[in-house]
């Protein structure tokens, strides 16, 4: 994935080891550029003192790194370097991008606001609270459930994760897809549910929509499905969208995208195309998907990368050697 300011050189300087190097392989899978992993602040104050003052510069870092001192961040802060903190920030790969990015939008000289409220003894950072990632996609089966399960099993990782079936058109989930490292729920339509179940609140929700109906129905409709797609879209905190790279799917794409902008409420949105078909016709869907996405967050997929024609999915999945591409793309939803 392409970076959003690609100019930008970053360091990091965080105390938690596991927290430094989960921002740094963020950081990485965005295509941000890190010239420096600093392990204490008197490293990272030598090389600041050694680089050139004129090169735009980010150093994210927490104030619980060995040797923390606020002198620095005046001595350093320039127009062309920022000091971003991740104190008080929830740890979850949007909050982190987030904060990030919306502090690089303000001049770039940042510290300079809150120095006097720096401490030493500032919060750690807090996992974030309940997230819900709604899947959702075109119809004709380019992968959803399959896309569903293997972020679900990705992150099962680094949270507790419950994947929640709501595609009601379908088998149930729960019946007859095996999980070890999450929990699956497939809601009952004869208990015609309104609301996701009340599950743990720093608890992963994944949700299996399979194909939603059309937006604007479902945001004036008053039955119990509609008002259960209505809870989920409110309290969703991102959408993903899967369909394959065929002519039919990816005009049901481009009608959903003309729909999405009806939404009260934005929700981030990531939209993922399956590579199915011919090279030559293959190279215009991609194209195509390309263009309708422009601009927008959104990953082309090989078939085989989900492991679409094998039986015992997740079995075949873990043993594939193919969770890169599946990682890159879980990080960024959270």
């Amino acid at each position: 994935m392409r970076s959003e300011i690609p100019q930008i050189q970053v360091i990091t300087a965080i105390g938690e080891a596991d927290l430094e190097d989960y921002v740094a392989q963020l950081l990485f899978s965005q295509g941000w550029s890190i010239i420096f992993r600093a392990f204490d602040w008197i490293s990272l104050t030598d090389f600041m003192g050694s680089r050139s003052t004129e090169l735009r510069t980010v150093v994210v870092y927490t104030t619980d790194i060995s040797g923390f001192t606020s002198d620095s961040l005046l001595k350093f802060g320039s127009p062309t370097v920022s000091f971003i903190s991740l104190d008080e920030t929830p740890k979850s790969a949007h909050e982190i991008m987030q904060k990030i990015r919306t502090q690089l939008r303000l001049p770039m000289i940042q510290s300079t606001v809150s120095i006097s409220q720096v401490s030493k003894n500032s919060p750690e950072i807090q996992e974030k609270q309940k997230s819900l990632i709604l899947v959702t996609g075109s119809s004709g089966a380019p992968g959803k459930t399959k896309f569903a399960l293997a972020i679900a099993d990705y992150l099962s990782s680094m949270r507790k994760v419950t994947l929640v079936d709501i595609d009601f058109r379908s088998t149930p989930l729960q019946s007859y897809e095996p999980a070890n490292n999450f929990s699956i729920v497939s809601l009952s339509p004869l208990e015609k549910p309104t609301q996701m179940p009340d599950l743990d609140k720093k608890e992963l929700l994944i949700v299996d929509a399979g194909v939603l109906p059309p937006i604007r129905e479902v945001v004036d409709d008053r039955r119990w499905v509609a008002l259960l797609l209505n809870h989920i879209l409110e309290t969703s905190t991102h959408l993903v969208y899967v369909c394959q790279s065929t002519k039919q799917s990816l005009m049901q794409l481009d009608q959903f995208k003309k729909e999405i902008t009806s939404l009260t409420k934005k929700i981030p949105v990531t939209y993922i195309c399956i590579s199915v078909g011919q090279s030559g016709e293959l190279r215009k869907a991609q194209a195509a998907f390309t263009k309708l996405t422009v601009g927008e967050q959104s990953f082309i997929l090989g078939q085989g990368k989900l492991g679409l024609q094998s039986d015992g999915f997740l079995d075949n999945f873990l043993a594939s050697g193919k969770k890169k591409e599946i990682g890159t793309i879980a990080s960024s939803l959270l």
